[in-house]
């Protein structure tokens, strides 16, 4: 793998994954282009990838998963009672948004067939296009950690599990279904962001499984300088698409994303189709 093709892996990872535009359907449209192939081929370094932007995320909401870390020591010793603080309510939250990810377990493997096609990676760009236009309709209410409920948590973990499918955006789905439950924008964003932290981790872990299995074919032949500037690239590029999107969501209008993905999408079926002719 050139030291150009990683910079600009990283560089697609970590504005994809947090900008509401997909980051598997963008990796699977540039390596599509390119011919790499570097999720079958390379596992060791699409984990590093996304141990990119776990840490841009980490920097990024540095204040809130220090104070998530305090209270959930606090939970533990209190018995698991709230008692009425606010990040008490996140981690309950946090937890519930994960128990819908489980039931992708059971069909991970037709999932991850479904990241080779292209035709549905611009079909989904679509879709992903309609919930961010559609985002902009919802009631404007100012749920938090202090007063949303259990049943808005698991609700924004649902939207969770369906953007598994390439080409429907992981953050700009669970940033919408925030905001249709009532979410102020700064928490929808807080919320889809820090929420993002454990699904990235188990991923990364479950895919380290694979690479122990079998080291060599994980790492492919990739250099130590590739990892290192797609770490750099994919966490610097994660940053800057939080930035945006938080301050996107706080002007109210995602059209800018809702254009881009209709026109990539647009332009993925339409080349997809005349290949199959």
């Amino acid at each position: 793998m050139s030291l150009w093709f990683a910079i600009l892996q990283g560089l697609v990872q970590g504005l994809t994954e947090f900008l509401p535009v997909s980051s598997s359907g963008h990796l699977v449209l540039v390596q599509t282009l390119f011919g790499d192939g570097v999720e079958t081929n390379y596992m060791l370094f699409n984990v590093l990838l996304h141990f990119g932007t776990l840490l841009s995320v980490i920097v990024a909401f540095w204040k809130d998963i220090k104070e998530l870390f305090v209270e959930f020591f606090g939970w533990i010793r209190d018995g698991f009672k709230i008692n009425g603080h606010p990040y008490r309510r996140f981690i309950v939250m946090l937890l519930l948004t994960i128990v819908p990810m489980f039931a992708i377990l059971p069909v991970k493997s037709t999932l991850e067939d479904a990241f080779s096609s292209p035709l549905l990676v611009g079909l989904l760009l679509l879709v992903t296009a309609a919930i961010l236009y559609l985002s902009e309709k919802a009631p404007k209410k100012h749920k938090t950690e202090e007063n949303a409920t259990w049943l808005d948590a698991l609700i924004v973990g649902i939207g969770q599990c369906f953007a598994v499918l390439p080409g429907l955006s992981r953050s700009g789905t669970t940033i919408c279904t925030g905001l249709f439950r009532g979410f102020s924008r700064d928490f929808a964003v807080r919320f889809a962001f820090i929420m993002s932290l454990p699904v990235i981790l188990g991923a990364n872990i479950l895919e380290l499984v694979d690479v122990f299995k079998d080291p060599a074919a994980a790492m492919g032949e990739v250099s130590i300088a590739c990892y290192l500037v797609s770490i750099l690239a994919a966490m610097l590029s994660g940053l800057a698409a939080i930035r945006m999107v938080r301050f996107v969501s706080k002007r109210g209008n995602f059209r800018p994303f809702v254009v881009y993905c209709t026109l990539i999408g647009t332009i993925t079926i339409v080349v997809s189709l005349i290949k199959m002719i």
